[in-house]
């Protein structure tokens, strides 16, 4: 760490439209009418991805989703996209097309669960193990990378995308992730990929995921992408400048009065959990570097050790060291108002682990303030209880790196393909 990353001045407050870019449901649908491209998605969620694709111009034809409460708010912010409710593994390409017709699909799109993968939690606890989760029946959460594979092979897309955490390209998952780029090729697409920033994309948040795009073989030979130039043609060149603070993103909706009141029930939750009278002793926006373990924190950094009274002798202003191996994964951060939110993440942002603190108060992220950090509409609409809305935010892609990637596949690949 250098002594700029310590020292860390404030930046200047600017304008949000300079940096962060609002926009609403209606912007999206405006938007997609140019109809520059269509798309399929699968795991489509609460739609993170499909505003993203929205807003690059695409047209969703239709989506699925296996968990109802997903599909309930994924259809009350896009009443007119058909969404199929139902399990990957019991769909064929034949039920797409009773959705779509015999349109060739130009992106299929599909961000499979990614708890094994993840970098954070017990990751290689569950892995290769049947288990119960999203709604579904004792399965390998892994294996649906597969399933939408085999629905590739059946729709034959002219370019695939899937998002994931960056932990699929590491170390035990590594050999899953040889597979599928395997599967991809066997299927007759060029396949490369690529971890993305979000923050360099006009999010508010350092969100690195993983992003596989192939193209099917005919479209690379028309277009001239190959192994070698893949990345250069096919992915958004990042960019440093004007990049979004928390405050571009959420300075303006802190009076508002749905935000305050989300904001104390979101308190009134915190304060009876194990956690809270630590958190309330958690700096706002410290000055000072503290010291966990041996490794030195950034000011805004500051972590806390979960739960464990006994682990932190002392947190205001300075905290003493905590022997590495009390050092527990689930810690609160508090990033102030001029820095990038670190990664929301669905465990995070839920009030009994407090991960994700508000830059002042001592509660998480309203659903409000998670939302405008992901880059969703502003008057994206949310449904379920709060801690379920939260949750599915954290899971999102988020729209405006989703957007600078499907810019950049239509300008590059499709309208190029389309004039050949």
């Amino acid at each position: 760490m250098n002594e700029a990353d310590i020292n860390c001045p404030p930046f200047p407050v600017l304008n949000s439209s300079m940096r962060y870019k609002r926009y609403t449901l209606a912007d999206l649908e405006e938007s997609a009418s140019r109809k520059r491209f269509n798309v399929v998605s699968f795991f489509a969620g609460g739609g993170g991805s499909s505003c993203g694709y929205k807003l690059a111009g695409g047209d969703i034809l239709c989506v699925n989703e296996f968990q109802q409460v997903h599909a309930d708010t994924y259809s009350a912010n896009f009443p007119n996209t058909p969404v199929i409710v139902d399990d990957i593994r019991k769909l064929s390409g034949e039920h797409i097309r009773e959705k779509i017709g015999n349109v060739e699909i130009d992106i299929l799109d599909g961000s499979p669960p990614c708890p094994p993968f993840s970098m954070s939690g017990t990751k290689q606890e569950g892995w290769g193990k049947e288990k119960v989760a999203y709604g579904m029946k004792q399965q390998n959460i892994e294996d649906l990378t597969f399933e939408q594979i085999r629905l590739v092979s059946e729709l034959k897309p002219k370019v695939v995308v899937c998002e994931n955490v960056k932990g699929l390209t590491m170390d035990y998952a590594r050999e899953h992730f040889t597979r599928m780029i395997s599967e991809f090729e066997r299927q007759g697409y060029v396949t490369d990929f690529k971890v993305l920033n979000a923050w360099q994309f006009g999010v508010p948040q350092k969100r690195e995921r993983v992003f596989i795009v192939s193209v099917r073989q005919d479209v690379a030979d028309k277009v001239g992408i190959n192994f070698l130039n893949f990345k250069s043609m096919v992915y958004p060149a990042p960019s440093d400048e004007d990049k979004p603070l928390i405050e571009d993103a959420i300075r303006d909706i802190q009076d508002d009065p749905k935000n305050i009141k989300e904001g104390k029930e979101l308190c009134d939750s915190m304060k009876k959990g194990a956690k809270y009278k630590w958190l309330r002793r958690l700096e706002k926006n410290p000055e000072r570097v503290a010291s966990v373990g041996d490794n030195v924190v950034k000011p805004w950094y500051l972590k806390l050790i979960a739960h464990r009274e006994r682990m932190i002798e002392k947190v205001e202003g300075y905290s003493k060291p905590v022997p590495e191996a009390k050092f527990s994964f689930f810690q609160s951060r508090r990033v102030p108002w001029h820095q990038a939110s670190h990664t929301l993440s669905e465990q995070g942002l839920k009030t009994s682990l407090a991960v994700h603190l508000h830059p002042e108060e001592d509660r998480v992220y309203t659903t409000y303030e998670a939302a405008r950090i992901m880059t969703l509409p502003d008057d994206y609409i949310q449904t379920g209880e709060l801690n379920d809305r939260l949750a599915r935010i954290g899971l999102m892609v988020a729209p405006m790196c989703m957007k600078h990637l499907a810019d950049s596949i239509y300008e590059n690949v499709l309208e190029p393909y389309a004039r050949s």
